[in-house]
């Protein structure tokens, strides 16, 4: 079997400037969308929309039309009457390395308007759009949405006679007041729906599931409430209820390195679909040598660190502020464990981590299989496409402190691995090293498909090229810092 992907590629290629009135729309008026009088407003030069417009046609759609007035490229793909999920990753409201901006860890929105224009040229008036995510925890989504002008863009759309959902996924999301420690406040937000994926979970692959299930952990969640999803019989999940109302879903990921899983492309994007965050296993607590992969080797000073986390979250929970004694203890046992000469590795930030991919892949399936009610199906529920914003993508210490890596890519495709296979190459590493990608495949119900790619580009560097071509041509990004003993092997 084989799956297209299509590489568009634009040296120097930069996002466009926010104006209220073109709303990143296109620099010409394509003849797709000639007739449609006052509802396509010229903008300064916008490189982005042009982008989006070729991966769409370089993936093959509609192509007898393409063109021409005719051309509707999502007509085979979104049926009228649909409902569309179309999924950026949002990831945070602020980069937390203060030295750069966003470009490098949310979807540019400028991406999304393009893709919106052809999704209501296919429904037609029809249908349901619903643009989500599930950020961090941290995230300030009215910020967020504000200040990348997410907001205007449904404001564009609505002045327009369409209707665009503006979602944050999150049932829960936490709101950090000005005081000397971060005070969280919760409040509920959208309905969720538990999933259970049953024995073809990838955590049933794991040997040690008996030992490990009470060592689940998600940073900054309490252990009962990650017991409530995972044991060593079960795996749920809580995903979003709009997520499983899609008919189609538009994966735009952020593709970046990754502290936990080394990199993030479309298949960790999925990850965002999820409406509770503490039923995502991230790592496994303690040492490789008890069974967790928390950190490489056995350390005191680690395990009491990691004690006093969960008692910082405990005071949280209970509406308190962290303690700040706590959080001084922890800064000393940090030190002595380096004094120690103990792994620099913690919370599953390493190339070690054998807990999220297995999260990934259970999310990715759970999202493709279940229906609309939560209960999982012999054929895959939901259409996808992925477009991936490599136009700046982010390298370092993602995928919350990125530095900016200008690439000048989008790339398409309709298979989340192979699509992944092709982004680690264009990152300068093989696919072989990231579990989340290497073990996508993983079920016995549920799987997703694995095909080869035929890789088809704008550029001749790119253009029908394997991925190890492809991987010889390109600048390698920066690994994080728990990945570089691993990937840097491979560059």
């Amino acid at each position: 079997m084989t799956t297209n992907i299509y590489i568009e590629h634009a040296s120097g290629a930069a996002y466009p400037q926010w104006d209220a009135k073109a709303c990143y729309g296109p620099d010409a008026i394509y003849p797709e969308f000639s007739s449609e009088s006052g509802e396509i407003v010229l903008s300064q030069e916008n490189k982005v929309y042009e982008m989006v417009r070729n991966t769409i046609a370089g993936l093959g759609m509609d192509s007898e039309h393409f063109g021409t007035c005719d051309w509707n490229p999502f007509q085979d793909f979104i049926a009228q009457g649909e409902t569309v999920l179309i999924k950026p990753n949002m990831v945070c409201h602020y980069n937390g390395d203060k030295r750069y901006g966003t470009d490098c860890l949310v979807t540019h929105p400028a991406i999304v308007r393009a893709v919106l224009d052809y999704v209501v040229l296919a429904l037609n008036g029809s249908g349901r759009i619903i643009l989500a995510d599930a950020p961090v925890q941290s995230c300030d989504f009215e910020v967020l949405v504000k200040e990348l002008h997410y907001d205007g863009l449904v404001d564009y759309f609505q002045n327009n006679g369409i209707s665009v959902e503006l979602m944050d996924l999150r049932q829960l999301d936490e709101v950090y007041l000005q005081s000397l420690s971060h005070n969280a406040c919760f409040t509920a937000k959208n309905e969720d729906v538990t999933v259970s994926i049953g024995e073809d979970s990838a955590f049933c692959s794991r040997k040690d599931m008996k030992k490990t299930a009470d060592k689940l952990r998600i940073t900054n969640y309490l252990p009962e409430h990650m017991r409530e999803y995972h044991d060593e019989d079960k795996h749920m999940y809580s995903v979003a209820k709009a997520v499983l109302e899609a008919d189609v879903i538009i994966n735009l990921p952020k593709p970046k390195t990754h502290r936990k899983a080394g990199m993030t492309a479309s298949l960790k994007n999925m990850v965002g679909c999820v409406a509770k965050k503490e039923c995502l296993p991230h790592h496994t607590k303690g040492s490789k040598a008890e069974q967790g992969d928390e950190y490489l080797k056995k350390s005191v000073f680690k395990r009491w660190r990691t004690a006093l986390e969960e008692k910082n979250d405990r005071l949280v929970a209970k509406g308190r502020k962290k303690s700040g004694l706590i959080g001084l203890v922890q800064i000393f046992l940090y030190k002595a464990s380096k004094v120690s000469h103990a792994d620099v590795y913690a919370e599953g930030s390493w190339y070690g981590n054998d807990t999220l991919w297995r999260t990934i892949c259970d999310i990715c399936r759970v999202v493709m299989y279940a229906d609309k009610t939560g209960a999982m199906q012999p054929k895959q529920q939901r259409k996808m496409l992925i477009l991936a914003d490599m136009i700046v993508s982010g390298e370092g210490e993602g995928p919350l402190c990125p530095s900016p890596k200008p690439v000048g890519i989008l790339l398409g495709g309709w298979e989340q691995i192979a699509v992944d296979k092709v982004i680690a190459a264009l990152m300068g590493f093989d696919s072989e090293h990231f579990p989340s990608i290497k073990n996508a495949n993983l079920g016995k119900e549920y799987r997703l498909p694995d095909s080869t790619a035929e890789i088809s580009s704008n550029n001749p560097v790119f253009h029908k090229k394997s991925r190890q071509e492809i991987k010889k041509k390109v600048v390698p990004f920066l690994p994080t810092s728990g990945w570089k003993e691993c990937l840097e092997e491979s560059i």
